[in-house]
């Protein structure tokens, strides 16, 4: 059976960066008059919904899936090695190397996933970086 996993949440850092960003444009908007200005907010909105609809799959055999809501899906195949890594803002907690490459993200219950991949892939490689 699958296991899923939320990604976590985006941080209030981020947010505060995004809402300053939407209100210059709402006032540059108003202030020009061209309503059209008012275009580049759905960028935000398109985001958040992506964000929302993003899991992450732990198949039986140990591949692990990043379902996207927009953005479509990344298909970690041959999982061989999975990083931790500390103190990361923007890259993600955890790498996920696989035969094709790498993917970065940020499990919202990042101990309980690393359990499940650990059980279901017994055979990578699990490290720790700073």
């Amino acid at each position: 059976m699958v296991k899923v996993f939320k990604i976590r949440r985006t941080p209030f850092k981020v947010w505060l960066g995004v809402i300053i960003l939407v209100v210059a444009i709402v006032l540059m908007a108003v202030h020009t008059e061209n309503y059209w200005n008012l275009f580049p907010l759905i960028l935000p909105v398109l985001l958040v919904v992506d964000e929302q609809m993003t899991r992450i799959l732990v198949q039986e055999n140990g591949d692990i899936w990043l379902k996207r809501g927009f953005s479509g899906s990344i298909k970690a195949y041959g999982v061989v090695r999975i990083v931790r890594r500390k103190g990361t803002l923007l890259k993600g907690r955890v790498t996920v190397y696989y035969t094709k490459g790498f993917v970065n993200f940020d499990p919202a219950d990042l101990t309980e996933f690393l359990r499940c991949a650990r059980e279901r892939n017994p055979h990578a490689i699990y490290s720790e970086e700073v």
